[in-house]
């Protein structure tokens, strides 16, 4: 998601640049201060709890701590810093109230800090859209919020009743399982083990997906031999290409559905590991999983050389 790696690329230097070009305010960025770093100020508690609740009710957001504002024209625009000190009480202070200042809980919050001595620094706050609203700003507020432009808004009773009502949602991740395949013997005559790495689709939501599809692609280790990429289960995937992407896209079809709370296997992944191997390299499966009403979730998913190897070697009959 494009808003993860905006908040993942924020560090110093873009905060002299926020201040620099004067930037402002706007749909997914929000700028704050704080008067101290343990958030015992009513204000600031009001204040997080309604960007929680107006990030997670709308399309999401980041909030950068430590930046100082202006309105000008009735746009907020960075206009210096007010660094948090000390910084090491702020980030275990927001992860609190982060459960606290909401209800219900918004999942997926994230806070990091942002260094620029031992003892103070900057901090960002990573609120992603939720599905599971409508969420309301606690901590005495009691109120449901929404974004709109750079400003937070209560929401009018018509907003509430339509989250409310929305359909439920399925909420869709990726699993990787690995299990131990038959034994050989390679041409050298040393003894080698197939490694099966089944690669599915769980929902932890609470609607049922449709229309669900898995995109991937294998960083396969020069160490391994890639065997064999390819549906199990019975299920009759589609298989499908993109044009300028490696991924292959196994499209589960218009009839077939995952419930909440249950899975599937899409396909799997075999290799070969040899006994005389001193290290497994990790494999790297990059996916996009894609259903109807949700949004396309992106990642990486690793398969650690170790696990690989403790999956085989406890196993091995020397």
């Amino acid at each position: 998601m494009e808003l993860e790696k905006f908040y993942r690329r924020i560090n110093k230097k873009m905060i002299d640049g926020f201040i620099q070009d004067k930037q402002e305010e706007h749909l997914t960025l929000e700028f704050k201060t704080v008067k101290t770093a343990e958030l015992l100020d009513k204000q600031d508690k009001k204040n997080f709890a309604e960007a929680l609740s107006g990030f997670a009710n709308s399309s999401g957001g980041v909030i950068v701590w430590g930046i100082e504002t202006k309105k000008t024209k009735g746009t907020d625009y960075a206009t210096g810093t007010r660094e948090i000190q000390p910084l090491s009480k702020f980030i275990p202070r927001l992860n609190q109230l982060t459960g606290e200042l909401v209800k219900p809980i918004v999942e997926g919050v994230l806070h990091g800090r942002i260094r620029t001595s031992s003892y103070g620094g900057f901090a960002k706050t990573l609120i992603l859209p939720s599905d599971a609203g409508p969420h309301m700003a606690m901590g005495g507020v009691g109120r449901y919020y929404k974004r709109s432009g750079d400003s937070f808004y209560p929401m009018e009773h018509f907003d509430i009743e339509d989250m409310f009502g929305r359909r439920k949602k399925p909420k869709l991740s990726l699993y990787l399982d690995i299990k131990r395949g038959y034994k050989t013997t390679g041409p050298g005559g040393g003894t080698r083990f197939e490694c099966q790495i089944f690669v599915g689709i769980v929902n932890d939501g609470r609607g049922i997906a449709k229309h669900v599809a898995l995109a991937i692609e294998v960083d396969k280790p020069p160490s391994i031999k890639l065997l064999s990429e390819h549906i199990s289960g019975g299920h009759d995937f589609l298989r499908l290409s993109r044009p300028g992407s490696k991924k292959t896209i196994f499209s589960l079809g218009a009839d077939a559905t995952i419930h909440p709370k249950s899975s599937v296997t899409v396909t799997l992944i075999a290799f070969m590991v040899s006994m005389a191997q001193q290290s497994v390299k990790d494999v790297v499966i990059d996916y996009e999983i894609m259903a109807e009403d949700m949004r396309t979730v992106e990642g990486k998913g690793v398969i650690k050389g170790e696990d690989i190897k403790g999956k085989i070697v406890p196993r091995m009959d020397f």
